[in-house]
């Protein structure tokens, strides 16, 4: 597929949108993630469902946020559109269901979806056999207050934090690094909840580039991200790879978990770039 995808492209695309941004990258083979962000206006669609999201959502879908405010259905239609595109990518249909608080993707496919308020939504979703779980999260660099630092990082990931605007968006990072993995990580049987300090996040240095297709998209290429969980939270033979993108003022976060000895060494290091 290349790096960057615009989906839907600008306002009055093909898609039928307004205002709305689809982005897809496929960071390796059979693993796919689209972002749905809101244009600069951040105005959306009205549509059949009242939902904004450009997007019919399956009526199993639209059930379970029947009797939800304006703002849920809005923010759950957005997320299960981007399922929907990234299902469409892999050859899969939905819908898209719950169980307990995690989303339900169709048999053989592992998902995640993630949504900032008002803005924008992610999916990341795979085929992929040697993928236990996957992991997505996007955030808006600014929201957290230096405070944040103390809970959510450990020692050495802090010092790595600066007063400025570099600071803020490392903290960003790591705060939605952690997210991510923590979405991926409840989906195994793990003999306890992880924390933020059970992770360590420190990113990879990358190139700057913006996307040549979109030159006024803002999108940053992706940089790999080292995830050092601690030791024994993971089952044996469980790796953690990871990688971050700026998509414009978010930080876009996805992260997968997988099963080494079942697929080609080369497969296994997934980058965004």
């Amino acid at each position: 597929m290349g790096d960057v995808h615009l989906l839907g492209g600008r306002a009055d695309s093909s898609s039928g949108t307004t205002g709305i941004r689809v982005l897809a990258v496929r960071p390796a083979r059979d693993v796919i993630a689209v972002l749905r962000r809101a244009g600069a206006g951040g105005a959306t669609e009205a549509h059949t469902d009242g939902s904004g999201s450009g997007y019919d959502m399956h009526p199993a879908e639209r059930e379970l946020v029947r009797g939800s405010s304006p703002a849920r259905r809005r923010e759950f239609a957005a997320g299960r559109a981007a399922a929907a595109d990234a299902l469409r990518l892999l050859g899969r249909s939905g819908p898209v269901l719950r169980e307990a608080r995690r989303p339900r993707f169709p048999v053989g496919v592992r998902g995640s979806i993630s949504h900032c308020r008002g803005a924008a939504a992610t999916c990341l979703a795979t085929t992929r056999p040697d993928v236990s779980a996957v992991g997505v999260d996007v955030e808006r660099v600014g929201r957290l207050s230096p405070e944040t630092a103390a809970l959510v990082c450990t020692p050495p990931e802090r010092a790595l934090l600066t007063d400025d605007h570099a600071g803020e968006r490392l903290l960003t990072v790591m705060f939605s690094a952690k997210e991510a993995f923590y979405k991926a990580a409840g989906a195994l049987d793990l003999p306890r909840e992880p924390v933020f300090h059970d992770l360590e996040v420190v990113p990879y240095p990358g190139r700057a580039r913006r996307d040549a297709s979109d030159p006024g998209s803002g999108i940053g290429t992706g940089n790999g991200l080292r995830l050092s969980p601690v030791p024994g939270l993971l089952p044996d033979g469980c790796v953690v790879r990871g990688q971050v993108r700026s998509v414009g003022p978010y930080v876009w976060t996805t992260v997968l978990l997988l099963r080494v000895g079942g697929a080609p060494a080369a497969s296994r290091t997934f980058r965004f770039a």
